[in-house]
């Protein structure tokens, strides 16, 4: 080789150690900040430890760390998995596989890392270099989530509240027991059922009774939606009385696919309870037929619904001799044949029709559809309720004094006035001899001219409007 180019190699050996020790110095002030924990050490012997290293092992002093072997800070039964670990690496550059270990603390306290370890050369020999991450926040989080689910799967299964989570394709993932108990189901059964299944046979009805088709199950219309959906639906099955169940539906996140939760209560109860007293404020309780308020309300329905295309009538009907019975044979007895008289009049009317008892001894008949031809009507109650009425150790017959008001399409009278005239009515025919029909006629916008009463003169009991 020529002087020249001695000279030449010679110095590109000089800018190479120039260059290598450029890259140690910034590769020694990246590990000397970096926040994981790095230590080399050649055989079993650290040689080196960083700032991070130091503060994690607990130390304040390289000395307390450098030179010492690394078995002093490494938990007993981690180190056979380590020396295995290390024994793999076979060439400068290799690397292990990220793997749990417990370093023990300078004071003896252990902390859980995760190590991985490289083959690398310290000041050209070769060692590990092992990087160390701290995993005591995430082993903190993983508990804290673990209490946090534990004590979550305790709440819900201590609700009274039926909790059921679903996945988007409406398969329960999870049910608590109140839920279960509420659908008559064993949870273990239900999870990874779809949530129909437990209705199945039995149809999904809204407040008012009709059936929901399966677009409009709240699940499933929150499934579409993607919006919260509050709801009451009933489940009606053939063979046992309604569930009803309040509540609502949720995604349990914002994403496509996202998970379900349905929470409820069975309101069923609630409900039936509800139904009793609407029932017992609007029901007669001897005959359990409709008392005065619901008769009002029915009518006053019936004369503003703005596509009533037929007549109706108004029948007011009195007992004729209810009073000599409870007189004879007591109030027991007038009690049941109250009960009798009921059940004869919803036979004899048709289902369009309405009876109801407003009084003592008097009831009231609504007349639509067919039946308000009055004069058939009326000859079929006058005949069913003069038929004997036997129980064992008496027997009675009763009769009716009827007073009937025609409501033409577009009459302007009240409720009030139809039972009014009705009444006026049902007492003509009482005092006539009873047992007889008694029409209320007058003129549109003119009583007829028979005395202050608003009735037809007696020769003239027929008139019809």
């Amino acid at each position: 080789m020529s002087p020249t180019n001695e000279r030449q190699v010679c110095a590109d050996h000089v800018h190479l150690d120039a260059d290598m020790a450029a890259v140690g110095r910034e590769y020694r002030i990246l590990i000397e900040h970096s926040p994981d924990t790095i230590v080399v050490h050649e055989g079993r012997e650290i040689v080196f430890v960083n700032p991070a290293g130091l503060r994690l092992i607990g130390a304040s002093d390289v000395a307390q760390v450098v030179g010492h072997s690394l078995a002093e800070f490494v938990g007993q039964q981690s180190i056979p998995p380590m020396v295995a670990r290390i024994r793999d690496l076979d060439h400068i550059g290799a690397v292990s596989e990220p793997t749990e270990m417990v370093l023990r603390r300078i004071g003896g306290r252990h902390v859980e890392v995760e190590a991985v370890s490289v083959l690398t050369r310290w000041e050209g020999r070769p060692a590990y270099q092992v990087v160390l991450r701290d995993l005591s926040a995430q082993r903190a989080a993983e508990a804290a989530a673990a209490r946090a689910e534990l004590l979550y799967t305790n709440v819900v299964s201590s609700l009274v509240e039926g909790v059921i989570v679903m996945d988007a394709t409406g398969v329960i993932e999870s049910i608590n027991p109140a839920a279960a108990e509420i659908f008559g189901v064993d949870p273990a059964l239900a999870v990874g059922q779809r949530m129909s299944t437990l209705w199945t046979g039995a149809e999904v009805i809204d407040c008012d009774g009709a059936i929901l088709p399966p677009d409009q199950h709240p699940h499933v219309r929150t499934q579409s939606t993607g919006a919260p959906v509050s709801f009451v639906v009933g489940l009606r099955w053939p063979d046992r009385p309604v569930l009803w169940n309040s509540g609502t539906c949720s995604l349990l996140d914002s994403g496509a696919g996202s998970p379900m939760v349905v929470s409820f209560n069975d309101i069923s109860d609630a409900r039936n309870a509800t139904a009793r007293l609407e029932y017992q404020a609007t029901h007669d309780s001897l005959t359990g037929l409709p008392n005065r308020l619901h008769v009002v309300t029915d009518v006053r329905s019936r004369l503003e619904d703005p596509h009533r295309r037929t007549e109706m009538a108004v029948l007011f009907l009195d007992l004729d001799n209810l009073k000599s019975v409870n007189d004879s044979l007591g109030h027991s007895v007038g009690d049941e044949v109250l009960r009798e008289v009921a059940e004869r009049l919803r036979r004899t009317v048709d289902a369009d029709s309405l009876v109801g008892r407003v009084g003592g001894d008097e009831f009231v008949v609504v007349l639509a559809g067919d039946s308000v031809r009055v004069d058939e009507a009326t000859d079929r109650i006058h005949r069913v309720l003069t038929m004997p009425i036997a129980r064992p150790g008496w027997t009675v017959t009763v009769s009716a004094s009827i007073g009937a008001v025609a409501v033409a399409v577009g009459d302007t009278r009240t409720i009030n006035d139809l039972l009014r005239d009705s009444d006026v009515a049902m007492y003509a025919a009482k005092a006539a001899g009873g047992n007889r029909t008694q029409r209320f006629t007058e003129v549109v916008g003119e009583p007829r001219p028979i005395g202050t009463d608003g009735l037809q003169t007696p020769a003239d009991t027929s008139g019809r409007l």
